[in-house]
């Protein structure tokens, strides 16, 4: 896999409220920079292993893609994990809660698992710079969202 962003952020919380509402990824497009929209494609429970979600993304330069976003992992309140089908750069999400002594560190990272010696040339370095700009604002309005 290769890492496209990282970013943290500490938020005066609960561990189990940030889970509870960074794993209902219909808030996604309330605090991810370029989410249009994100809703629901099963009855699965919001945080459940398994669960599905049709996201409205703004690509550049393309416009607005639709992506399928599956839960594939998820440990209530510290780990949650997801991949989607958007190609090339087949997104994996990973957001890891620990406790701090300022409240609850959010460590919020993207992964491409496209590991295509093309892709990583000629995508990689665009998609990165891209994502990193996303994911500093987003984990930004995160914190604010929380009011933490």
């Amino acid at each position: 896999m290769n890492l496209l962003a990282l970013e943290k952020v500490v938020i005066d919380k609960s561990s189990q409220e940030i889970f509870d509402y960074v794993s209902n990824m219909e808030n996604f497009s309330g605090w991810f920079t370029g989410v249009v929209h994100i809703a629901s494609l099963n009855e699965l429970s919001h945080g459940a292993k398994g669960k599905t979600y049709l996201e409205t993304v703004k690509i550049p330069f393309k416009g607005n893609s639709k992506v399928k976003i599956t839960v594939v992992e998820s440990q209530s309140p510290t780990t949650f994990i997801t991949e989607g089908t958007l190609s090339p750069i087949k997104p994996r999400m990973e957001i890891a809660i620990r406790e701090t002594s300022g409240g609850n560190e959010v460590i919020w990272a993207m992964y491409s698992r496209n590991n295509s010696f093309l892709f990583k040339r000629l995508m990689l370095p665009l998609v990165r710079s891209e994502m990193s700009k996303r994911a500093k604002r987003s984990v930004k309005r995160l914190k604010e969202k929380l009011g933490g």
